[in-house]
Formats: structure tokens, sequence, C-alpha cells
């Protein structure tokens, strides 16, 4: 089965796509969500795992979809690895490395009053504060960055798709066609820039 957002994660697989989708997001102030989501795919290429658990069901709606999915397994390599992160010789940084990477990325967007503050929960943004003192894995943001994730597929990504440029991106590289029922749902409706959820706090 081919899920819908397998076409976000075509171009955010490919680094022609995934900066056309950057831009556009410049122009809706919302080029940070993207950006705090590609950090966090490089720190987990740097992290160890986090150590298995009992889970459910995986979902449509994924926070890793650099991982291949059905609809991609025939692009080439070159086309669908350019955005993959990679550990340098399949090794982890250490600890410390890692807290000083993590602390970063949470003063840069999650820490109140930062420059590129996401609108996320107090909940969620205390929970990550508190792991930065334990040992750190690749799972640290997993719940940030799942939010920011289905931000980006259902209130970003839609727009970006009547987009000239992304029209030609798709006529160049003959693929990322978004299914018929959501081309229709969307040109109904295109959402305003209050509806974008995650966005930078205004100054």
């Amino acid at each position: 089965m081919i899920y819908p957002n397998d076409v976000m994660n075509e171009v955010l697989r490919d680094e022609v796509g995934c900066g056309l989708f950057k831009s556009y997001l410049k122009t809706i102030y919302c080029s940070e969500t993207l950006q705090f989501w590609l950090e966090i795919e490089n720190f987990k290429a740097n992290a160890p795992p986090a150590t298995p658990t009992l889970s459910g069901p995986i979902l449509a709606f994924s926070s890793a979809p650099i991982e291949s999915s059905p609809s991609s397994s025939s692009s080439s390599p070159s086309s669908s690895s350019k955005n993959r992160p990679s550990s340098p010789s399949g090794k982890y940084l250490s600890q410390e490395e890692l807290r000083v990477s993590a602390q970063n990325v949470f003063d840069k967007y999650l820490e109140n009053g930062s420059e590129f503050e996401l609108n996320i929960d107090a909940f969620s943004r205390e929970l990550v504060r508190q792991a930065l003192n334990q040992e750190i894995d690749s799972s640290l943001f997993d719940d940030v960055q799942k939010v920011v994730y289905e931000s980006l597929w259902m209130d970003c990504f839609p727009p970006f798709t009547h987009t000239a440029a992304y029209h030609k991106y798709k006529q160049d590289t003959g693929k990322c066609h978004l299914p018929e029922f959501l081309r229709i749902s969307f040109k109904k409706k295109s959402p305003k820039k209050d509806d974008i959820r995650m966005k930078t706090v205004t100054k």
C-alpha cells in the first residue's frame, strides 16, 4: 500500500526537491520547521538507537520517512540518498558530543524565547529538557519530530504541490504525483497563515 505522505517523503529524500520545499516554507514563515526536522535526522544518524520497546502498529504518518518505502523502491541510489544522513564510518558520537549537539538543538528551536522557537506544547518541551540529563540516544527528539513532520505534511506540503516550482520539479523528475483525491481536496481550500500550526514565534 502506498500512503499519501510517501509523496512528501520522496521530496525530502531528494536534495533539489527538499531545497524547493524549504524555499517555499520561507515564503510562509515556516522554514524553521523543516530545518529542525533535517537537523534531527542528522542527530539521529550520529546517536545510538534506543532500547527496543513494545509498541503499537506503525501509523501512516511516520516520523522517519528517510527510510525506503514501497513507492520509492525503484528510485536510483543517487537520487534517493542525497538527503540521507549518515554517521561517519558507522560510528556514533560520544555521550558528551551528543549532549552538546542536543542542547544546541534545544536552545535553537525549543527553548522559550529562542530565535527559531517552534510552537511546541510545554509538556513535550519539558520532557526533552529532562532527557538531556540522562543517557542520550536517537529517540531523544522523537515525539517533537513527529509533531513537526505531521504539521509539514498536513499544513505545508499540500499548498506547496500547487506551486509552479513543484510542478516543474515533478515534470523534470517524473515522480512525486499527489493522489487525485488529495489534489481535489486541497484545491478547494488553501491554508491561511494562521492555519499553519508550526510557526516561528512572533517577536
